[in-house]
């Protein structure tokens, strides 16, 4: 029987004999991400359609400090702001929870869960329960209680802090004055929360399954949500519509999946092949040698193809959401666990009896020690299934290689996000992505001090404007 099933499952790899050049595997995984695309699509116009001109005009009629009319072109980019912030808070706790990089499954943090919220709110909307237009219960409970434990921390609870600007109050002060009214926030929770089944009843609604989209699925919201601008219609009431030229505006720009995977190959793989025939040619050169004993094996380990691509440094001037750097991160997680076995057996073709091994491996161990031994004295529940070698060595990838810089403050905000859900470790809070992710312009950069010294011995100090200023004190003060 264990052999009919072995080949059972093997024929899944193997292609069908008519013509058809896709296996059950590739169909499989076809399926999968057309169902990503189905669910996003669905996700993206309730919040096109329906949420994101809603919310505005809520958090519009009730911001205390909101200016009279006719409203701002700077108000609306702060109710936008806001809108986006919101609206990501609860996208991450949704993918958090539904992925149980929250401690779910603890009774502490379950009472308090959006999980917990939104399961009352989707049974009083089926049973047609009243809300309330003056109280706001579950956007407090949400916002002053929920969102402040993730921020901050609660060891009472299981939770260590995920400190970053998505989620600190003070870097959002327009939602730190607002409440939002139950009658408003329960349909938006819902929306965002279940999906209504395509059948004749409009009243059929299932749960969105956060847990299997990607974060690049996620992302692309947020990359859509770049083109629409908020403008007053002649009723005074906040609608939203697509703007061509708002990504140029902010300098932000969304990059496919295809050509993703281009410049990938083309940029980065080249790279690792040259590491790779490295290692290789000096095993070659230690054997035509006779050199090739256990005693030489560290001297082999300075050439470790899987550490040397952890030296690569590598940045996006342009990250947007992450995209890019999401893609990259999984293509070299997968290059350097490939690089860790083919090592160990292209020494082992050479001399069987020698057993070489990558000096990673001892470190992505000790990283995972570090993570359990820091879980246990804080009493934070951890998945043994987050410490796998794949997610280590994506979160060291995160640490050591990868760079990023974008104008657009929430793109960089987004694009932390972005990373960190992708590389969760427990008790690695989002604020240590600070120095890799930074709000920028990459159009403008040089050496401070040859700029410095250009403008002032070449009589164009006019030109010495308040970034320059700004660069060059932050240079002296370095």
């Amino acid at each position: 029987m264990a052999k009919a099933f072995l080949v059972n499952v093997w024929t899944r790899f193997l292609c069908p004999a008519r013509g058809n050049n896709h296996t059950f595997h590739d169909q499989a995984l076809a399926e999968g991400r057309s169902w990503e695309e189905r669910v996003t699509q669905k996700l993206s116009s309730v919040v096109f359609d329906k949420l994101f001109s809603t919310l505005l005009n809520a958090l519009y009629k009730n911001d205390p400090q909101a200016p009279k009319l006719p409203l701002t072109d700077q108000y609306l980019n702060e109710l936008k702001e806001a809108g986006l912030i919101l609206l990501y808070r609860i996208l991450f706790v949704l993918y958090a929870e539904d992925r149980n990089l929250l401690p779910t499954k603890t009774e502490g943090y379950r009472n308090y869960s959006l999980h917990k919220i939104r399961e009352e709110i989707a049974n009083h909307v089926t049973r047609r329960v009243e809300f309330s237009d003056l109280a706001s219960k579950y956007y407090n409970s949400m916002q002053n209680d929920l969102f402040r434990i993730i921020n901050q921390g609660d060891s009472s609870l299981n939770v260590p802090p995920y400190n970053g600007g998505l989620f600190d109050p003070e870097q959002h002060q327009l939602l730190k004055r607002t409440e939002l009214s139950d009658t408003i926030f329960v349909p938006l929770l819902d929306s965002l929360s279940r999906t209504v089944l395509d059948s004749l009843s409009r009243t059929d609604r299932k749960w969105i399954n956060y847990r299997d989209l990607s974060v690049q699925h996620l992302g692309s919201i947020y990359e859509r949500l770049l083109e629409i601008e908020p403008y007053l219609n002649n009723d005074n009431i906040i609608k939203t519509r697509f703007n061509v030229y708002a990504r140029k505006d902010s300098g932000s720009y969304y990059t496919p999946e295809e050509l993703v995977r281009l410049i990938i190959e083309r940029t980065i793989e080249p790279l690792l092949e040259e590491i790779k025939n490295t290692f290789i040619k000096q095993v070659k050169q230690l054997k035509d040698n006779n050199c090739l004993q256990t005693d030489q094996l560290e001297e082999l380990k300075v050439f470790d193809p899987a550490s040397a691509m952890l030296k690569l440094c590598i940045c996006d001037p342009a990250m947007g959401s992450g995209h890019f750097l999401v893609s990259l991160v999984d293509y070299l997680a997968d290059n350097i666990l490939e690089a860790i076995a083919k090592a160990e057996s292209i020494v082992k073709e050479i001399d069987e009896n020698i057993n070489y091994q990558s000096p990673l491996i001892q470190r992505i161990e000790t990283l995972r020690e570090q993570i359990l031994n820091k879980a246990k004295t804080n009493k934070w529940e951890i998945q043994r299934e987050h410490l796998d070698d794949r997610l280590l060595v994506r979160r060291i990838i995160l640490r050591r290689v990868i760079y990023g810089i974008d104008i657009n403050p929430m793109a960089v905000e987004l694009a932390k996000v972005s990373l960190w859900l992708h590389t969760f470790t427990v008790g690695a809070p989002l604020s240590f992505l600070d120095h890799h992710l930074v709000c920028g312009n990459a159009l403008f950069g040089e050496w401070v001090n040859l700029v410095e010294k250009e403008l002032t011995t070449s009589n164009f100090s006019l030109f010495i404007n308040p970034y320059i200023q700004q660069a060059m004190q932050t240079a002296r003060a370095m």
